[in-house]
């Protein structure tokens, strides 16, 4: 009879339904990757309709159209990249598309995660060199397109993941490096193992298939559990763990599970009175959803829940914390290391040095004495290596062989036991004595002068196009076209089984088209070789060596499968092994994005967590929460702000009704009338910067500490400035707008204000474009560099930080600049882009804690479509609204008015030489009006020198 089943056969099941999904119908068996019909059709299959306010008739179709919608945002860019490709193939790239040519199969590489194919490629198709090591082109996680030249997607096409990228193995930053590629089938992995062909490959740039990978895996999961319900909790609540110093000793402290909570809770906890409500909402419910506002203490209020969930879970039971970003992960991680809470990051993108510690990564290395079971696996692992390695150099041999073995064609029945003789019976010499001369080779005097030596397949650097004067010059945008990703995947490295044809034949044009047909009667007619005629020789081995690949492919085929059902009962192994470190951890917290949520879903699942709390969840996608609603889930809390952030979606279309992909379950929740808590009290801002945001805020309020703000030196008693100018905007390659006077004007105010007295790191530039952030670095890395700096490390480690408002949200600091670089040329058509979305906006103006200037032509604002927005703003912002920078010496007691990036340039020390009218004789504050011309001395130097200027040609 069969023993009782133990908690470890437990965690063996949950995680063997993860990497052995079972099957199903319908969309349970739709591939992990994309198809190549997919990609290959004229047009994407359109998801259904998302209807906020319509329940779905039934769990499965609910997850069905998240699945849908999912599918399509991850193949439709590829898919449309592909389709561009495939009606002109001889186009240069494009903003939407990356195309790589001369890609050759060098090889494969196995490793733990299966069989990966070593390719090279060139990159001739950019308009400029890349710098690859700074790129995020084709990055692990990355899915591809590839298909033989002469097809070119007419026909084939191959789907690939990157799986890894060497930049460690290229000579110079603009030479493309080597790649490994996962094809899920081990036929097309064991067909494309042809070192001659070349294929042309493509990317598209504004996708990342990994981010809905795992999620779409996930969802099939969902499908087949069922959460649990919540265990009720008792009247009342203790929450002594948010005692603050001595107040613990006096004892314990209980809060009701629902009504009002008594005035001297405040006090002993620190936390106000929503704070309070919301505390007991995320302790108490099942589905518990908290806004908060910007400035409110979301995460002060997530870690006190934190504090009382732990004091109640299990210890042996881990709390999921998760998030859409690493930074924001990091931050809650790095609040627990603080507050003593053990903790284990899953994945390896940890900056925090105290979080990285604690990366999952880094525990394995701890606990690797129990890895035998692992070990055994790793075996047989190595062990198919080895035969695939046999028969990849029977096929391919290397350099010092030349050509394949007589007595292997024979073995597989290509030509007799006597035509191997015929050629075996004279060669005395051995493998080693061949030594790369095909002269010693048994094949070599029979084949005489037949042969032709092979060039190596070279990668080409230089781009397809390149501007004037432009040439040689890297990509300075590489690194900013997928701002959602930037990431840098753990990757996994091995020794590549590489392979090459050295040699290649004389073919009599006459005989070229009838091979077939005269090959096998020559075989057939002689049982010598020799006795085949010269000039025939070159067209017999070529014959034979495709007869030998091609059967051979059938072996290596079912090596790779056997090699893909290893790494799957690897995974099985590791994971187990993860979850014993966790355990020996003593990790109470597990932290993950959301991403990792469903990645490495297998792994939580068998962890059997009871709690889940998303933080920025308005910013989440529905999608990767339903995934990951692990069956053993009890409780599952929600904070966010739907009035910041919403999801990003690749496919703009899917942003928009009928699709709705930006609408988060936290939004949806909250405007189907789910019950929520809201924060109401900010610390953050003054009240001069909170107020523009009381339109959409009503109910927000100021703490008493923000009264309290000490100045910026440098600005007087300036708190909120709106710099006004019509200077027109650009475009770079990738269409991103920039605005080279708003970049000069916002640097040199950086500049002033770090000679006044502010840190670098207290201050943060922010735009809504990724041109606009990119100009900018360059300008400071130039400045830096023009100082007697001849790296830019040092802009790197003490200038500001520059962020796209996107990738700024949860964040903070003493002084924005935000540059909203919107300024069209023809006046008679107002545009404002991105910025006329009013989460970005409450985003970009609800970061600063003492100062705040924006750099914009409110004029195309307010006449464009963003005037709803924009118009709200810049009424709260009134006379603080002028054409000039009011900079203060306080030392000479002078107001100085700067209205153009040239006037900087002249200043030196606090004011810097410039001395303009007494700042007693110029009315302060928001009523000063004049132009600035006659507060500023005439003469001044352009900051537009030779050293100085960015050659536009570049964008």
């Amino acid at each position: 009879m069969p023993g009782p089943v133990t908690e470890s056969d437990g965690l063996e099941t949950v995680i063997r339904s993860h990497v052995y999904p079972e099957g199903g119908t319908g969309w349970h068996r739709i591939p992990e990757l994309p198809v190549a019909e997919e990609l290959m059709a004229t047009t994407g299959k359109t998801p259904s309709p998302n209807r906020l306010n319509t329940a779905s008739s039934s769990k499965d179709e609910y997850l069905r159209f998240q699945y849908r919608i999912l599918r399509h945002e991850g193949v439709e860019p590829l898919r449309r990249a592909v389709q561009d490709y495939k009606s002109a193939p001889d186009i240069a790239e494009s903003p939407g598309t990356c195309i790589y040519t001369e890609v050759f199969v060098r090889g494969a590489n196995i490793i733990r995660l299966g069989a990966m194919v070593r390719v090279t490629f060139s990159a001739v198709r950019s308009r400029q060199l890349v710098n690859w090591p700074a790129s995020q082109r084709l990055v692990p996680g990355t899915v591809v397109a590839l298909s033989p030249i002469p097809d070119n997607f007419q026909r084939k096409c191959i789907v690939a993941v990157v799986t890894g990228r060497y930049d460690e193995a290229i000579d110079s930053p603009a030479t493309p490096p080597p790649l490994d590629l996962e094809i899920r089938d081990p036929e097309v992995t064991a067909s494309i193992m042809e070192p001659d062909q070349e294929y042309v490959m493509i990317e598209a740039r504004s996708n990342y298939f990994e981010a809905v990978r795992y999620v779409m895996e996930g969802l099939k999961q969902t499908a087949k559990e069922e959460p649990a319900c919540l265990s009720r909790y008792r009247s009342l609540l203790d929450i002594s763990s948010l005692y603050r110093g001595a107040d613990a000793k006096i004892g314990p402290l209980k809060i009701p599970i629902q009504g009002d909570i008594p005035e001297h809770i405040e006090n002993k906890t620190g936390l106000d009175g929503s704070q309070l409500m919301a505390l007991q909402r995320m302790i108490t419910k099942e589905l518990a959803i908290v806004q908060g506002p910007p400035g409110t203490g979301k995460t002060h209020t997530s870690m006190a829940a934190l504090k009382v969930l732990l004091s109640t879970q299990p210890v042996d039971v881990p709390i999921i914390i998760t998030a859409q970003k690493n930074d924001t992960v990091d931050e809650l991680l790095s609040r627990c290391h603080r507050e003593g809470v053990s903790f284990i990051r899953l994945g390896g993108q940890a900056k925090d040095d105290a979080v990285f510690r604690r990366t999952l990564f880094n525990l394995r290395a701890i606990h690797r004495g129990k890895a035998r079971r692992r070990d055994q696996f790793q075996k047989r692992l190595d062990f198919l290596k080895s035969q695939a390695k046999i028969l990849l150099q029977r096929c391919f041999p290397p350099f010092r062989q030349q050509l394949i073995l007589p007595e292997h064609l024979q073995v597989v029945g290509l030509i007799t036991l006597q035509q191997c003789a015929s050629i075996m019976v004279n060669w005395t010499g051995s493998l080693n004595t061949i030594a790369g001369e095909v002269s010693r080779h048994p094949f070599g005097p029979w084949l005489g002068n037949e042969t032709l030596t092979m060039g190596p397949h070279r990668t080409i650097h230089m781009p397809f196009i390149v501007d004037n004067g432009g040439g040689g010059v890297l990509d300075p945008e590489e690194g900013e076209h997928n701002s959602c990703t930037n990431v840098r995947k753990e990757q996994l490295s091995g020794k590549p089984i590489l392979i090459s044809r050295w040699l290649t034949m004389k073919i009599t044009k006459s005989a070229d088209n009838n091979t077939e047909a005269i090959v096998p009667k020559l075989l057939a007619n002689h049982d010598s070789l020799w006795d085949i005629p010269t000039h025939y020789r070159g067209m017999v081995y070529q014959h034979l060596e495709q007869r030998y690949v091609a059967s051979t492919r059938l072996a290596l085929m079912r090596v790779f499968e056997k090699i893909n059902d290893i790494t799957r009962e690897l995974k099985v192994v590791r994971w187990q092994e993860d979850i014993e470190t966790i355990q020996e951890s003593g990790a109470r917290i597990i932290g993950c994005t959301t991403t990792g949520l469903t990645k490495y879903r297998g792994l939580i699942a068998a962890m059997q967590p009871r709690v889940m709390m998303i933080e920025e969840a308005a910013e989440t996608r529905e999608a990767n929460i339903t995934a990951a609603l692990f069956p053993t889930l009890q409780q599952i809390i929600l904070v966010g702000d739907h009035m910041q952030l919403a999801p990003h979606a690749d496919v703009l279309e899917l942003s928009k009704p009928p699709f709705n992909l930006n609408v988060s379950l936290f939004q949806r929740l909250v405007e189907r009338g789910i019950e929520y808590s809201s924060l109401q009290i900010q610390r953050r801002m003054v009240p001069e910067i909170r107020r523009l945001l009381s339109g959409w805020y009503p109910l927000l309020v100021d703490h008493d500490c923000t009264r309290a703000h000490d100045a910026v030196p440098g600005m007087g008693s300036q708190r909120l400035l709106w710099f006004d100018h019509q200077q027109p905007e650009s475009a770079n390659r990738y269409a991103s707008k920039f605005n080279t006077f708003e970049a000069g004007m916002v640097v040199g105010l950086y500049n002033h204000l770090v000679f006044n007295g502010t840190r670098p790191s207290d201050i943060t530039v922010l735009t809504f474009y990724s041109g606009q952030k990119t100009y900018i670095e360059n300008v400071l890395r130039r400045k830096c560099q023009s100082r007697g700096r001849q790296s830019t490390a040092g802009y790197e480690q003490a200038g500001p930080e520059v962020q796209t408002v996107d990738g700024y949200q949860g964040k903070e600091n003493e002084v924005i600049l935000i540059s909203v670089t919107r300024s069209p040329e023809d006046r008679r058509k107002p545009d404002a882009g991105f910025v006329k979305d009013l989460r970005r906006a409450i985003v970009a103006l609800s970061r600063p804690r003492r100062l705040l200037v924006v750099f914009g032509d409110a004029q195309n604002l307010t006449l464009s479509s963003a005037k709803h927005i924009w118009g709200e703003v810049l009424d709260k912002i009134g006379s603080w609204r002028v054409e000039y920078i009011p900079i203060f010496c306080e030392a000479h007691g002078t107001e100085i008015h700067i209205s153009h990036p040239d006037q900087w340039e002249k200043l030196a020390g606090p004011c810097r030489g410039l001395v303009g009218n007494s700042a007693s004789n110029v009315p302060s504050g928001p009523s000063v009006r004049s132009s600035g011309e006659d507060y500023v001395a005439s003469g001044l130097t352009s900051l537009t020198t030779e050293e100085d200027l960015l050659d536009l040609r570049e964008w």
